[in-house]
């Protein structure tokens, strides 16, 4: 295949959006795949109140106040002030992820993204949360909120 072609495709991907046929700019949807761009947003974040996280066997989901969300497909890092436990979709990982039931009722003090795709949420005590981007090819984490769907 032709490697232009192939830039192109991923070019495209990158700055692929699409807008609901509701017809309404409220209903419009942002959708940004893979890594994360240097100049993305994510001020909305910061003061998100985490409210319940839902642990599955391949997914893990950080429900936050004000609708947003974060699912996790690949792995992500959690330091609870004084060890960190990394979780990846794998049988018996769950008790990995309960480590983040901690974080219930606490909210990000700071954010930051990277451009290769790690985003990093600081909370109270020097929690950390960390999602990982580790494949280019295969989704590791979307991030969403009412009118957005940030998929990294």
């Amino acid at each position: 295949m032709d490697d232009n072609l192939v830039n192109q495709a991923v070019a495209a991907t990158h700055a692929l959006k699409w807008s609901t046929t509701q017809g309404n700019p409220a209903h419009i949807r942002e959708r940004t795949m893979y890594g994360l761009s240097e100049d993305i947003d994510l001020s909305f974040l910061q003061d998100r109140e985490l409210e319940h996280v839902t642990i599955g066997v391949y997914q893990v989901w950080f429900g936050f106040d004000k609708e947003v969300t974060i699912s996790v497909e690949s792995q992500f890092r959690y330091f609870d002030g004084q060890r960190e436990w990394v979780w990846q979709p794998e049988t018996g990982a769950a008790q990995i992820a309960a480590q983040t039931l901690s974080l219930l009722g606490a909210k990000i003090e700071k954010c930051q993204g990277h451009a290769n795709g790690t985003l990093e949420l600081t909370f109270p005590n020097g929690r950390l949360l960390t999602f990982l981007d580790p494949s280019s090819q295969y989704e590791s984490y979307q991030i969403t909120r009412p009118g957005q769907t940030i998929i990294v």
